[in-house]
């Protein structure tokens, strides 16, 4: 029979991969993100194997169980991690939510509509400026609408390159 202890420590987790972890959580916050969340997804991407107890994920990151459900607070209904089961076992699993960069970003793009009409607004209201007034606006306008002509070829794109990788067998693009 299997302890407890044993089956929920994880793989010790190399100077190199918290180094990685730590790159990841820095890259986030970068973006708005906190950092805890940054370091449980930078894990959740390298981890063997791909899906960690909430207690694998303290002991790795030497982190506060407070803190991790913290982190899975936010990324669990953001769809970037998904919490699963496995029968037998009554300790949840946390993993990268496979396709969760692509809705993701698929998500992000739908706002590009209204950043453009947002900046069309503010070019109206400033119609009789002068041109060097509305030329901040002009180019938030211009990039956006660039976004939204590109962003159907884009997914199209993607969509044709993912189903060829599926009928290749291909994991690895």
């Amino acid at each position: 029979m299997v302890r407890r202890e044993e089956v929920e420590r994880g793989p010790a987790a190399t100077a190199a991969e918290l180094h990685y972890v730590e790159e990841v959580a820095l890259g986030f916050e970068r973006q708005g993100l906190f950092r805890m969340a940054g370091r449980v997804l930078g894990w959740l991407l390298i981890c063997d194997p791909p899906e960690q107890t909430f207690g694998q994920l303290a002991e790795v990151l030497q982190a506060s169980k407070g803190s991790i459900s913290a982190a899975m607070k936010f990324l669990v209904p953001a769809g970037l991690v998904e919490r699963i089961s496995r029968p037998g076992d009554r300790r949840d699993y946390y993993r990268c939510r496979p396709g969760a960069w692509a809705e993701l970003a698929r998500d992000q793009s739908r706002l590009y509509d209204e950043f453009r009409k947002l900046a069309q607004r503010g070019l109206e209201l400033l119609a009789d400026a002068p041109a060097a007034r509305r030329e901040r606006l002009q180019d938030m306008h211009d990039f956006y609408a660039w976004l939204e002509r590109e962003m159907p070829g884009l997914w199209e794109r993607w969509r044709r390159e993912q189903q060829e990788k599926e009928r290749r067998g291909d994991g690895d693009g």
